[in-house]
């Protein structure tokens, strides 16, 4: 299969993803957490290469010493602990980062330190649109941009004869939003592709327990009702045998599609797998979800049978699908 060809490809080609330190390092924390502490390795190296040259101020010895430390040490709490790094710390590299290009494009004369500002711009543009929601980051892009922007016409390095000139500088600004555009947009097609069914446009198994383990979370934590639906098509597999595949899609689409639209925007539809659905409910009580489900199956094209669970205190998102799937169980019998 084309499929199988393509995942073989890929897989040689992260051939070295799968050393035995890496692969541990992937299983103890997240590739956000990987990824900020490998970027933070490299400004760290950069710091060290900067403290070997001789002809830098006092003030760029210490910024350059401070950032050593600061980068390697949390380089080693991820890479050798495992610690997982709240999304402020992102924010602030970035931040960091930001204010150190302004200072070397508007007030150093360091003329390969201002060329390297220019060129990680690109970098961190990526690293903002994958892992913070679009707007945060077209926002905080767009400031940064215009801070560094300004530092850059108001220093040493512009002119008639500078380092740089305006077409430079708009040329490096609108690559970097370029980046930027481009990782949003790549992550929005890899999390759409990898938490939706195709077929039904339902979110898919993985996106539906990613998506009900957040609310859970917050149904806790604030002490709101959630609950939970499985629904399971009755006698599905006969319209396979006689109709054939392609009138059950019709029936799975349909039925997807119905209860979509009978239900609340809040309300979330997932297919577990096969005939199988779910149908997360948040701000909704046991005997309300209930009531849901008899209005939708009044509706129906193709009989089908559910059973529903109200999350407690306790509960997992394994736990609660098991009472509903439990209960829709009971409901097919009867």
């Amino acid at each position: 299969m084309v499929v199988q060809d393509i995942r073989a490809a890929d897989a040689e080609d992260l051939r070295w993803l799968q050393f035995s330190w890496l692969r541990s390092v992937r299983e103890r924390t997240s590739t956000y957490s990987v990824v900020t502490a490998t970027l933070l390795l490299f400004f760290g190296i950069l710091g060290i290469l900067e403290v070997l040259e001789d002809d830098i101020t006092l003030f760029e010895r210490i910024l350059s010493y401070s950032t050593v430390v600061v980068c390697v040490v949390i380089f080693v709490l991820v890479a050798g602990f495992g610690i997982e790094l709240p999304l402020w710390v992102g924010i602030a590299m970035l931040i960091v980062h930001a204010m150190v290009s302004g200072y070397y494009l508007g007030f150093s004369d360091e003329r390969q330190n201002a060329i390297a500002a220019l060129q990680e711009l690109p970098i961190m543009a990526m690293y903002f649109s994958w892992f913070y929601p679009a707007r945060k980051a077209r926002v905080g892009m767009l400031i940064i941009l215009v801070g560094i922007g300004v530092a850059a016409i108001v220093g040493p390095f512009t002119g008639d004869e500078g380092l740089f000139g305006p077409v430079n500088l708009l040329g490096a600004a609108l690559f970097a939003w370029l980046c930027l555009e481009a990782g949003i947009f790549m992550r929005h097609r890899v999390r759409l592709e990898a938490h939706s069914d195709e077929l039904t446009g339902a979110l898919n198994r993985r996106g539906f327990m990613a998506k009900t383990q957040m609310e859970l979370r917050r149904a806790i934590r604030h002490g709101r009702p959630l609950s939970i639906a499985v629904l399971d098509l009755d006698k599905f597999k006969s319209i396979n045998d006689g109709a054939g595949h392609a009138a059950g899609d019709d029936i799975l689409k349909s039925l997807t599609s119905q209860w979509m639209s009978l239900s609340r925007s809040t309300d979330i539809v997932g297919r577990l797998g096969g005939d199988e659905f779910a149908m997360l409910m948040p701000e909704t009580s046991f005997d309300q979800a209930r009531a849901r489900m008899v209005r939708l199956r009044e509706f129906a094209g193709h009989p089908w049978s559910w059973g529903v669970a109200q999350v407690g205190p306790e509960d997992t998102v394994e736990s609660v699908l098991a009472r509903a799937d439990r209960a829709m169980y009971d409901d097919k019998r009867g």
